[in-house]
């Protein structure tokens, strides 16, 4: 029964990763940036006036990716928690955080499509409103980037523990991944004026080499996690 157990999870998890990855690239790369136009609030007022329905499917898409972020941090940590507990638990405890802070940031989305619906505001009002839900959004997307990034180290920390060459190089790409996510937040927050260069752009890979994994090798990743939990139990006893 536990083997069939971790089997459905390590599906799952791929399944997750996969969706996730499918409906975060829709929305954070097609949906929304074909509305909101990075220093023309005035375009991206015109296009949330007529363009809303493209608005409310891209906020959607943010909304369903951090739902199908917890399922898959569940599976996960079903997957791989027992290899090292504490590691399990910041990689779920991480990820939660990620997920809730991202779900309620979307208000700020919610709110930039109700001032520019709504008769009684001014022209200069309803651009500075927009600016400022924008910005607060795009500051609260950077905050739970953070945890989108730290979550990736205890998971890379327990792919590497499965001890094969495969999952040692995903474990590593995972980390790199990682500190992509972290340092691009924490270089808007120190230096909100330079134009760096996204580096997750560059370091995100470890997450699809993952879900690559997750999907076509999943039975033996199965038996790499349960042998690993028979061979540290047999350790401890």
């Amino acid at each position: 029964m536990e083997k069939i157990k971790l089997q459905k999870n390590a599906l799952l998890a791929g399944l997750s990763y996969l969706v996730l990855i499918i409906v975060g690239i829709y929305g954070f790369v097609y949906a929304l940036p074909e509305i909101k136009i990075e220093g023309d609030t005035a375009k991206t007022i015109v296009n949330i006036k007529n363009n809303q329905f493209i608005f409310r499917i891209g906020i959607f898409s943010i909304l369903v990716m951090n739902v199908v972020s917890i399922l898959l941090v569940t599976y996960l940590y079903r997957l791989l928690s027992r290899i090292n507990k504490t590691m399990g638990l910041f990689m779920l405890i991480l990820m939660l955080f990620g997920a809730a802070i991202s779900l309620i940031n979307e208000v700020n989305h919610f709110a930039m499509i109700a001032i520019n619906t709504m008769d009684g505001f001014s022209t200069i009002e309803s651009e500075n409103l927009t600016i400022l839900f924008s910005t607060i959004q795009k500051y609260g997307t950077h905050i739970a980037a953070i945890f989108w990034g730290l979550w990736l180290f205890p998971l890379g920390a327990l792919i590497f523990k499965l001890g094969t060459n495969i999952s040692k190089f995903i474990g590593i790409a995972l980390l790199i991944a990682g500190i992509g996510y972290t340092l691009d937040s924490i270089f808007l927050f120190v230096y909100p004026d330079f134009q760096l260069p996204t580096l997750s752009d560059y370091t995100s890979y470890g997450e699809f080499f993952l879900t690559i994994w997750l999907l076509f090798k999943s039975s033996s990743i199965e038996k790499l996690a349960l042998s690993k939990i028979e061979a540290d139990n047999a350790v401890t006893t």
